[in-house]
């Protein structure tokens, strides 16, 4: 009895300790996967977000202070859980957005970065927030938007080319050339059209990529969270 007890504990042991080596192969390719494809592009789409974000704060927020911004008092101040839950939406419409090829629909989520400062004047107007919380959960929920709206970028241009691989690996021009010159048996033209035929396959083979997915949802949740730490500043 003791045996099998032992022998099970070593088997949930092992278990333990591989489910502990995969988490961190999880997180460790995480990583490398942020800073080889999305870290440059994060950092550029942080510095446009910051520059939307600080001249729409620096503009309202102290015209409000001083009370040049007239405040319809039908405006309501959103609630923590509707804050929460636009963050989580926000992520996932700005990353999902990259499905669409060509179009790069991800980047109007930089917009997001002025339309967060509209709730800090509320919040300020109505007396229910301070200026130096708005201002560093605001920047943290940049940082957070930036980072998904970069990844829905990336995911846009893996399937941008998915689409051009499923487009230019269909029945062409090449393969009428070649059934032409084949029946009028012109070796010369069909070795010719083979090389050109063979270049083209394999510039094509290289646009036949696998998405990342679970690196693409990982660093979508990642930003979300970013965004909620952010938000929860804010509403201090």
């Amino acid at each position: 009895m003791e045996i099998k007890e032992k022998q099970q504990s070593k088997k949930d042991t092992k278990k333990f300790k591989v489910g502990i080596k995969d988490g961190s192969d999880i997180w460790s390719n995480l990583v490398s996967f942020y800073r080889e494809h999305i870290m440059i592009l994060h950092i550029v789409m942080f510095v446009i977000a910051l520059i939307l974000f600080g001249f729409s704060f620096f503009t309202t927020l102290p015209k409000v202070k001083s009370g040049g911004v007239n405040i319809d008092p039908l405006s309501t101040v959103k609630g923590l859980g509707d804050l929460l839950r636009e963050d989580a939406l926000l992520s996932i419409v700005v990353i999902f957005a990259g499905i669409t090829p060509y179009c790069y629909l991800s980047i109007i989520g930089l917009a997001q970065s002025m339309v967060i400062v509209d709730q800090m004047a509320l919040r300020y107007a109505f007396g229910s927030g301070f200026f130096a919380t708005s201002l560093i959960g605001g920047i943290i929920q940049v940082i957070g938007i930036a980072l998904c709206v970069a990844v829905g970028l990336y995911y846009c241009k893996l399937s941008t080319k998915k689409n051009k691989y499923y487009h230019q690996s269909s029945f062409g021009m090449d393969d009428v050339k070649a059934s032409f010159y084949d029946l009028r048996k012109d070796e010369k033209k069909l070795e010719e059209l083979n090389k050109k035929r063979e270049e083209k396959a394999k510039k094509i083979e290289e646009a036949n990529i696998k998405i990342p997915y679970l690196n693409i949802i990982l660093l979508g949740v990642v930003g979300c969270i970013i965004q909620v730490v952010g938000t929860l500043i804010a509403v201090i």
